[in-house]
């Protein structure tokens, strides 16, 4: 099937075709119905290496993402996939498995299968990756963090501002001994960032954070939540709060502390981050931080786009999705 047989079938001339397969100059509306019923009719596939040589661009996004089974990548992705959609662009997905050597090959391989831009999402960029994105040439958007020194435009959420905010919540409801389960610190956004925000908070009211009330562990995972709400337990003299770095650590908190027979809010408030569905779930239900991964995913595809049809450079900028703090039955007064 040609695009000259398409041009019979609709009775315009193939010049015509061109330009609507190629969204490179606008024609009526009645003539692009008669064309797109005609591919339709014909089966008609247009030849996508030909095109990205006419458009100088392959209608293509390489997204990289740690992991996609966490509710915050996939809604992450669906945000990125609802603006791409938009400007008829497609994206191709890779997960990465927080490997930054492997980040490094997508980045290469991206870029040799000549990708119109790349988003990225990783735990931690310094060291090789830092080198490998900096070396990009064409255009990029970061997601969670942006290193220092490195020139791009960043979509991220203020960790430590919304951490410190459920601290001061949890003071104003009479806790002083507040403890923490993050996560890894080598992970700059949701790790280092989030306990930087409880750190602050104490201090600003203060307060000094005590070790046997913080559990750093390995990753995010309902397990590491057990884990660390375990240790904490195990101080002569535990918290009556403790926040958790993401939600699911939280719920992990949970059931460490049932299997206790320690009563959550009375003996102990737990706290969460992400707002995930689980949040609603579990009973009681779990006081969070609620942000918008699908925001997040579309402002950086917007980013992108804009990039693309200015032909510019990577702005020098980051962009700060809203957060809001969101309280409930987990939470409550000291002696409520």
């Amino acid at each position: 099937m040609t695009i000259r047989e398409v041009a019979r079938r609709a009775e315009v001339s193939i010049a015509t075709v061109s330009r609507v397969l190629n969204h490179s100059k606008p024609v009526s509306e009645e003539l692009k119905r008669r064309i797109e019923q005609a591919v339709r009719e014909m089966g008609y596939l247009p030849n996508a290496v030909a095109q990205s040589m006419i458009q100088k661009r392959t209608g293509l996004i390489g997204v990289i993402v740690p992991e996609i089974s966490n509710p915050y990548f996939s809604g992450l992705v669906e945000g990125i996939e609802s603006v791409a959609h938009q400007h008829q662009s497609h994206i191709m997905l890779a997960i990465s498995q927080k490997d930054p050597r492997r980040e490094m090959d997508l980045l290469r391989i991206f870029q040799a299968r000549q990708m119109d831009g790349i988003i990225l999402a990783a735990a931690r960029i310094d060291g090789e990756l830092r080198r490998a994105v900096a070396s990009l040439t064409i255009p990029y958007v970061l997601i969670g963090q942006r290193p220092t020194g490195l020139r791009a435009l960043c979509i991220q959420v203020d960790n430590r501002r919304a951490a410190g905010e459920v601290i001061e919540h949890l003071m104003e409801k009479g806790h002083r001994r507040i403890g923490m389960i993050s996560g890894p610190m080598w992970d700059l956004a949701s790790g280092r960032e989030r306990y930087e925000g409880y750190r602050d908070a104490l201090w600003k009211a203060g307060k000094t954070p005590r070790p046997e009330w913080i559990a750093e562990e390995a990753s995010f995972r309902l397990k590491d939540g057990v884990k660390g709400m375990e240790k904490i337990l195990r101080a002569d003299e535990p918290p009556t709060a403790v926040f958790c770095a993401c939600d699911r650590m939280a719920v992990g908190a949970f059931q460490a502390l049932e299997s206790r027979g320690v009563r959550v809010p009375e003996q102990i408030a737990v706290a969460g981050f992400d707002d995930e569905e689980v949040a609603t779930l579990i009973k009681p239900r779990l006081t969070t931080v609620r942000h918008s991964p699908f925001e997040m995913g579309r402002k950086a595809t917007e980013g992108l786009m804009s990039i693309l049809q200015e032909e510019e450079s990577s702005p020098d900028e980051v962009i700060q999705i809203g957060h809001e703090p969101v309280v409930r039955e987990s939470t409550t007064s000291v002696g409520e």
